[in-house]
């Protein structure tokens, strides 16, 4: 199974934040985005918003 860096965007009213998640291991992009923000919003729970903004394979 490929391994994936997921760039996400957390948004609140007082801003927004973007945090990387490394070596998610997923089928494919699109799964891999879902589990980065699942993690993001449990680590971050201050946040309203996530949104995916850039996702690559990792060699």
């Amino acid at each position: 199974m490929p391994k994936y860096r997921v760039i996400v965007e957390c948004r609140n009213e007082g801003g927004t934040d973007i945090h990387c998640w490394s070596g998610i291991e997923a089928p494919n992009g699109a799964e891999a985005e879902h589990l980065a923000v699942q993690r993001a919003a449990r680590y971050y729970p201050e946040f309203d918003e996530f949104e995916p903004v850039r996702t690559e394979v990792q060699r």
